[in-house]
């Protein structure tokens, strides 16, 4: 759920439990985006992962496709630029 979501369900726990109950409430709501924030933080964590692994791969198969001639280095990079944004755009797309 996203922020304004779990603050209008607070709201409407509240509404119908009453105010006997402000704490459960409040106490539960930030359990809940405080488990938001730890997934989001992981989701971030492995993006940035991914992208710094994806420029150091990009960099080796520069440099290795160098000894592979003009023709056959050129045809393994794009191959392998191609791989890498296949993967980064997969990881895009799930999140």
């Amino acid at each position: 759920m996203r922020v304004d979501e779990e603050l209008d369900a607070a709201v409407a726990a509240r509404n119908e439990l009453g105010g006997g109950y402000d704490a459960a409430v409040v106490r539960s709501l930030v359990e809940r985006l405080e488990a938001q924030t730890r997934s989001n933080r992981r989701s971030e964590l492995v993006t940035l992962t991914i992208a710094l692994f994806s420029i150091g791969l990009g960099v080796v198969f520069a440099l290795v496709a160098e000894r592979l001639g003009d023709l056959g280095g050129t045809i393994a990079t794009i191959v392998a630029w191609a791989a890498i944004v296949a993967v980064n755009v997969a990881h895009a797309r799930r999140r």
